[in-house]
């Protein structure tokens, strides 16, 4: 349910949420907590900045706001998407994901644009989170167009939209570099001239199965089985994705596989077997859960 006025809407009844935890557990890099208390976040997502918090169970989006921001946030959020059931499924399939559905219920899988989720992927690659967040930012700094926000004082501060394929495909490979894309940066250029020709059709990809969407991803370079994965399950909503790395890689072994090494191929074969149209979801609560609840305990798993 969506409860409007001129300053602010409520959604209202959502089923399992956690503001904080979506936001935080490393599929999106471009909000920043804005209040004390880990309930109010502000972002930039598709061209829009968003201002955000939570009550109970309710996401309240504040102003400006219009009818395209509505649907959008609703859509980005994927309001429509009952987690709470996928949560008692995936507890069905496996009494070892209630630890971490446990830890952090409610991370929902946000639906982002495709383009700033291969780019911000590819960034992704041997990187941590706050470094991709960093060079994320300085891209759109640097590339993309300002956005004016009012903000809830009567004042104003400026932030700017992801660039387009056009913004990057002009840039230099020194502009990139100053990003800090690092190695990234010629995947990076060279991604962003095939999609602003119209030589790949990044789009088309939801039309896909999800091995043709996979193998077509892995066309770009830069862009192998975690990459393609992610970019997947984040932004076009394929739910079998499972992305492995290294802390998924170090949880799986640690719950499945009695901490022994196993190839990368077997665990995403065995997550899909066991999970099956929900593995990517499984993904996000055992990386979360591992990377922030065991840390020290499944180091070295990798």
């Amino acid at each position: 349910m969506v409860d409007a006025d001129r300053c602010s809407v409520r959604f209202s009844g959502i089923s399992s949420f956690s503001l904080k935890d979506t936001i935080q557990c490393g599929q999106a890099f471009r909000w920043k907590e804005a209040g004390p208390d880990n309930s109010s976040y502000i972002g930039v997502a598709k061209g829009r900045v968003l201002q955000v918090r939570q009550e109970d169970n309710c996401l309240i989006l504040e102003g400006p706001i219009n009818e395209d921001t509505v649907n959008m946030v609703m859509d980005y959020f994927a309001l429509d998407i009952d987690l709470g059931r996928i949560e008692d499924q995936l507890r069905e399939i496996d009494p070892l994901m209630d630890l971490a559905i446990d830890y952090a219920p409610g991370i929902r899988l946000l639906r982002q644009d495709p383009w700033e989720a291969l780019v911000t992927f590819i960034i992704s690659a041997r990187n941590s989170i706050p470094l991709i967040a960093r060079s994320v930012e300085l891209l759109a700094e640097k590339y993309g167009d300002p956005i004016q926000n009012r903000c809830g004082d009567g004042t104003s501060r400026r932030y700017y939209s992801f660039p387009t394929p056009e913004a990057l495909s002009a840039a230099y490979i020194e502009g990139l570099l100053d990003c800090r894309t690092g190695f990234k940066a010629p995947y990076i250029k060279e991604a962003s001239e095939r999609i602003a020709s119209g030589e790949f059709d990044l789009y088309g990809i939801r039309n896909m199965e999800y091995f043709e969407a996979k193998e077509k991803l892995m066309e770009i370079k830069g862009v192998g089985n975690k990459v393609s994965d992610c970019i997947l399950l984040f932004a076009f909503g394929f739910y079998r994705a499972f992305p492995v790395d290294v802390w998924v890689t170090r949880i799986m072994r640690y719950f499945y596989f009695d901490s022994k090494k196993v190839p990368l191929r077997v665990i995403s074969e065995f997550a899909y077997e066991k999970f099956g149209d929900l593995a990517g979801y499984a993904q996000q609560y055992l990386f979360y859960y591992g990377r922030n609840k065991l840390g020290a305990e499944i180091r070295g798993l990798e």
